[in-house]
């Protein structure tokens, strides 16, 4: 297969079989490379992780479950190393290319699931989403992508970062992959109650006015209960990144430690500062950003027992340029995980969909209680997104 985009890895190609008929049948599937598939290495980005993994004799459950679905298998996709990132960038591999504008960055970590779904080179992309692996992409490229309940998905023979954070996601397309998707992978139907949205005013006063004019606008002309809140929860969104973020980099040092002390220069040099940064983090820090999730959790819980969506923008700030300088572009990261973050410290499900405007599609978000995940395709469906 020709790939100018860079999306996938350059294994020699091996067989692997799937069902001839099944719900996913027709649908062609990009894997990220942090999950095993027999007949392949994965390298997580990384050239020592490449070299040390050999050639796997089994596939991953969860990729598994989508070829006995009918999905056909078409290749292992970059990913940015160790899925440390939200830029796509990757020093051994190299970027790939946004086939919806190449001048800016693809999003990452999930970077090449995404660029093959949007070069049309696959119509499923399977990722990880820790910090906003699946969302960042998909927005940047204009797909739907989907950071499902934590928890709900099999993550066996899937390399971590964050284990209390990752979860495998999809992007697509349109909707009707998704759904299939979502039946596939064994997620439940929505309940006929249908909810009411939710608009956090503290989120959208951070992004441009005339964006959130336009979301507001797509969602109120649907025909759908919306109404605005000034917040959806007590704390501050600089605390809870700032929670999310230490957690974060808590567990990626764990995750990662003995890849660091046996090889510390195989790893990027932005890369491997995150990693000590993670490993520098004291105990009174991290128990105070597991108390800040979990007050957080349980105010997420009470709102959505009330029957609500919150809408959300996905991204707080244009996606730069790929060339941008790397300052920049970790000031573009942490703006963004301010709102990557609320999904991760609740453990619930988050919807990302490309909505129409003068002068190109923009991202909004559905965000809902654990085990919605369901429901927000309905939704996403009733608000006409495609």
């Amino acid at each position: 297969m020709r790939d100018p985009w860079n999306a996938f890895m350059p294994y020699p190609g091996s067989d692997v079989r799937h069902a001839a008929i099944g719900p996913l049948s027709g649908f062609r599937l990009a894997v990220k490379d942090l999950f095993d598939v027999a007949g392949y290495p994965t390298a997580a980005g990384n050239a020592a992780v490449l070299a040390a993994s050999g050639i796997k004799t089994s596939t991953a459950p969860l990729v598994q479950t989508l070829l006995d679905a009918g999905a056909c298998f078409v290749g292992k996709t970059n990913t940015d190393e160790l899925a440390y990132s939200l830029v796509g960038g990757n020093i051994h591999f190299g970027m790939p290319i946004n086939p919806r504008d190449p001048d800016l960055i693809p999003g990452g970590s999930s970077s090449g699931s995404a660029v093959a779904v949007a070069a049309g080179l696959a119509d499923i992309g399977l990722g990880t989403d820790t910090s906003g692996s699946i969302r960042l992409p998909a927005a940047v490229n204009g797909l739907i992508g989907w950071r499902p309940t934590h928890g709900s998905l099999d993550n066996r023979a899937l390399r971590p970062l964050a284990p209390s954070f990752d979860v495998p996601g999809f992007m697509t397309k349109s909707l009707e992959p998704m759904a299939a998707v979502m039946s596939a992978v064994g997620m439940p139907a929505a309940n006929d109650r249908t909810p009411s949205i939710l608009i956090p005013e503290d989120i959208f006063a951070t992004i441009d006015d005339a964006v959130t004019d336009e979301m507001i606008a797509s969602l109120r002309s649907n025909g759908m209960a919306v109404r605005e809140v000034g917040s959806i929860s007590s704390l501050s969104l600089d605390e809870l990144a700032w929670a999310f973020t230490t957690i974060l980099q808590r567990e990626a040092w764990e995750s990662n430690r003995s890849l660091f002390e046996r090889s510390p220069q195989a790893i990027a040099p932005d890369i491997a500062a995150r990693l000590l940064t993670g490993s520098l983090l004291n105990g009174g820090e991290v128990q105070e950003a597991s108390r800040i999730r979990e007050h957080f959790s349980r105010e997420i819980g009470r709102l959505f027992a009330e029957n609500v969506l919150v809408a959300l923008p996905t991204l707080a700030v244009r996606p730069p340029g790929r060339d941008t300088a790397p300052q920049c572009l970790a000031t573009f990261r942490s703006a963004c995980i301010k709102l990557l973050c609320l999904s991760g410290l609740s453990s619930c499900p988050q919807l990302t969909f490309p909505i129409a405007r003068p002068g190109g599609n923009i991202s909004l978000s559905l965000f809902g209680k654990r085990g919605a995940d369901r429901m927000l395709v309905d939704v996403a469906q009733r608000l006409r997104v495609e």
